[in-house]
């Protein structure tokens, strides 16, 4: 262990060598384009042979000057990054000069000149941008909103389900193929999950949007833990001076109730961001779910119904200031505290011969109160005017998760009264520190990041007796657990031509952790080190045709408390057990990309994943056991297309459609891997009738698909609903139904199949309201945050 710590000492002493070493390195300037054209105020024909200069700031100095061509085009190559303006001058019309704007990395920026008669007395100019719906860059797909005619005046959870690969189901928001993602905000990763995300999501408002970034394969600046991909939503950029806010309410119905309620409060100054927010809900649920076990001579029948609340209450603050034109501080503070109650009711029964042999019945309350808070602190500094930055956070996290199962399970010979508590301790810090230096060849990130966790994990397991609830200590256990990662990155983006942009990086982890278990004096220690390359190749045919090709090596850890070797338990003779031996899995991808006119787009994609952590589940006379392991290597291979269009000036319309084949295969006998194929669809369409009244059509279709050793048989969802606009758009009503369709799926093991079904009651209608006030243009802190591992400790 001394020469991993000695080795160790090397790499980050030289890493931060080569930070410090790129610090006085040279800043030429990336080389970036501005291109639009000039057009006349009244048909907006464009104009021909106009003069057009650029401008830079502060010094005013002229960086270029030519005419348009005969369509009243212009294009400034060469042009580095900063603050500048346009104007414009032609015969016979008023000079007109753009506001000041400024460039950083954008590949392109596109502007609308509108020159106005000189015989009409208006003197403005007007500048706007002109984007398709769909736009690829070299390592994301980018889905404008602002130019989506329905996602004005909705929240960003009705927005979501107008972006392409991405669907939202059961409060997980996913990209298709790909699982559960990582939101962010700017480029600020929001470190909530399940309803505490969607409560957060649903106080930002589609008008405050201007894009959403869909990042598949994330490059190296990124953690490479998980699959699932990031969503980027960027905010549009403003600098109204004031505060504003939003208050709203959400309603569902279906078996149960369920309500959610924000709000939100913006404040800016010259100098200050600050941002406040407040989340209430209580969502309730009538569960029903049975699974059967056949293939065995013995048959095990089970049938349950759970009855849940889930209470929660979430704030949230943030603050940024400017020190000084160079330096910018701040922090982000999130505490929330949810409740999980259910009771539930369960019939377990034993079956041989279509004959039931015995019948266990289960009754109990589960509850899993969690506590979380997380803090991030932040410094940026502004080395020079050309983009060269240097950006350090601190993050700490704090969750408390508490499981308390208390079950009474009685069958004709059997009777027990248990208390099973499984409380768990979390905290995991986190340092960072990234480096942006632009040149005039390309543009160089790196970065170095420090994280540990630590867990203290607890299952207690009390049987009740003449003496009360006593102890059962050869089913209880303490397990303590510690990780470290260290982390570096380094990637570097060029434009190789006016028709080839690439980019590469490389990301290096290293791992250190130890599990002990006082109860068994079992200590397991592991260390591991990989690198993560990502690479990006561009082809820009022409404005119509844009091709990409990406390559991604991933890493998936075990969640922290999959790995404590104790048993969890359900019933007497249903329980889960961790393993302390699990090792990640790794996935190499690659997508190949089509984008035309940026409506149509097309992915190809395959993966191959190895030492994939599966759940078994065996069968040991009346116990069900579920246990973890490095079971299953697979090879997926499929494709994704989508087609966004706006018909007329009242039609949106979208349609999805994604398939892809699983080869799977096990390294142990038990399980079985047929492989097979997977495919959905879906059609989306929103019509405007009044410019204060909008629907929506939504429709979904999952066909039946097997992946690794599950087959999951066909669902289908509908949606429809209404936007209404009151009080000056301020005021957004929003009422809608969903219809879906209950979820089956069978796990395939070498001598029995287990078969399960689960009716959430999908037929629910919603209500939302939405109240907005104050300066419409004020936004609070988005500050840049990157804390992917809390993830880990859900």
């Amino acid at each position: 262990m001394g020469k991993v710590y000695s080795n160790l000492r090397v790499f980050v002493v030289t890493f931060i060598w080569f930070l410090l070493t790129h610090f006085s390195a040279p800043v030429l300037g990336q080389s970036l384009k501005i291109q639009g054209n000039v057009i006349e105020n009244v048909d907006e024909a464009g104009l021909g042979f106009a003069s057009v200069s650029l401008i830079g700031l502060p010094d005013s100095v002229t960086v270029n000057t030519q005419l348009t061509n005969e369509k009243g085009l212009y294009e400034f190559s060469n042009v580095k990054p900063g603050k500048y303006f346009i104007t414009a001058s032609f015969l016979g019309f008023e000079n007109g000069s753009s506001t000041s704007f400024e460039i950083f990395s954008e590949d392109l920026t596109v502007l609308t000149l509108k020159l106005v008669s000189s015989t009409n007395n208006l003197k403005e100019l007007t500048v706007k941008g002109n984007k398709p719906l769909l736009e690829r860059k070299i390592d994301r797909m980018v889905f404008n909103l602002s130019n989506s005619i329905f996602a004005k005046g909705s929240d960003l959870i009705q927005a979501l389900a107008l972006v392409p690969m991405l669907k939202l189901e059961e409060g997980v928001i996913s990209i298709i193929g790909k699982g559960g993602v990582s939101v962010m905000i700017n480029d600020k990763m929001l470190l909530l999950r399940g309803s505490e995300l969607v409560n957060y999501l649903k106080t930002l408002r589609s008008d405050d949007i201007e894009k959403i970034e869909i990042i598949t394969t994330p490059p190296a600046k990124y953690e490479a833990q998980g699959n699932g991909g990031l969503i980027n939503i960027i905010l549009k950029k403003n600098q109204s001076l004031g505060w504003r806010g939003s208050v709203g309410t959400f309603y569902s119905q279906n078996n149960r109730p369920s309500y959610a309620n924000n709000l939100a409060l913006y404040y800016r100054s010259r100098k200050l961001s600050s941002s406040l927010t407040f989340n209430q809900s209580n969502y309730g649920s009538i569960i029903k779910e049975s699974f059967n076990i056949t293939g065995r001579p013995s048959e095990i029948i089970s049938d349950e119904r759970r009855l849940g609340t889930s209470p929660g209450l979430q704030t949230g603050a943030s603050v940024d200031y400017a020190l000084d034109k160079r330096n910018n501080i701040g922090l982000i503070y999130n505490i929330s505290d949810n409740k999980s109650n259910t009771t539930f009711n369960n019939s377990y029964r034993f079956v041989t011969d279509n004959r039931i042999d015995s019948v266990l019945n289960t009754t109990g309350k589960f509850s899993r109160p969690l506590f979380t808070q997380t803090l991030n602190i932040y410094h940026d500094l502004k080395l020079d005017s050309t983009g060269k930055k240097l950006s350090s956070s601190v993050n700490f996290f704090m969750n408390k998760p508490e499981m308390k199962n208390n079950f009474i399970s009685e069958s004709e010979n059997t009777y027990s009264s248990v208390r099973n508590n499984n409380i768990s301790k979390y905290h995991i810090w986190s340092v960072q520190s990234d480096l942006i230096l632009p040149y005039h060849w390309a543009k160089i990130e790196t970065g170095i990041k420090l994280a540990n966790f630590n867990n203290n994990a607890n299952i207690e397991y009390y049987t009740y007796s003449d003496e009360g609830f006593l102890l059962d200590k050869t089913r209880s256990n303490e397990f303590n657990y510690t990780e470290s990662n260290i982390a570096s990155y380094f990637s570097m983006e060029s434009e190789l031509s006016k028709k080839w942009v690439a980019k590469a990086g490389l990301r290096y982890e290293y791992t250190l952790m130890d599990g002990y278990s006082p109860t068994l004096n079992q200590r397991n220690k592991r260390h591991y080190g990989a690198l993560f390359p990502t690479a990006y190749i561009v082809y820009k045919a022409s404005n119509n045709h844009v091709f990409s090709l990406n390559y991604s090596r991933r890493i998936n850890r075990p969640s922290l408390n999959s790995l404590n070797p104790f048993a969890y338990y359900t019933n007497i003779y249903t329980y889960a057990v961790g393993n302390p031996l699990l090792l990640p899995s790794y996935s190499n991808n690659v997508e190949l990309n089509y984008l035309y006119k940026g409506m149509f787009s097309c992915t190809v994609f395959t993966q191959h994943t190895s030492d994939i952590i599966s759940n078994l589940t065996t069968v040991n006379g009346p116990d069900l056991i579920t246990s973890r392991g490095n079971f299953l290597t697979q090879d997926n291979i499929g494709t994704y297309l989508s087609f966004n269009r706006s018909f007329y000036k009242w039609w949106d319309n979208s349609v999805y459609v994604s398939f892809f084949y699983a080869s799977p295969k096990s390294k142990i006998a038990a399980i079985s891997t047929p492989g097979g194929t997977s495919a959905s669809f879906s059609i989306n369409n929103s019509f405007n009738a009044t410019s204060l009244l909008s629907f929506y059509l939504n429709y979904n279709q999952n066909l039946p698909s097997t992946d690794r050793n599950v087959y999951t048989y066909g669902q289908r969802s509908f949606r429809i609903g209404a936007r209404i606009k009151l009080l000056q758009n301020n005021l957004i009503i929003s009422p809608g139904y969903f219809l879906g369709t209950v979820n089956k799926y069978d796990m395939h093991y070498s001598d029995f199949v287990q078969s399960t079904r689960t009716d959430y009651n999908y037929n629910t209608f919603t209500l939302t309201m939405n109240y907005s006030f104050g300066r419409s243009k004020v936004s609070g802190n988005n500050k840049d945050i990157r804390f992917d591992e809390k993830r880990r400790a859900q």
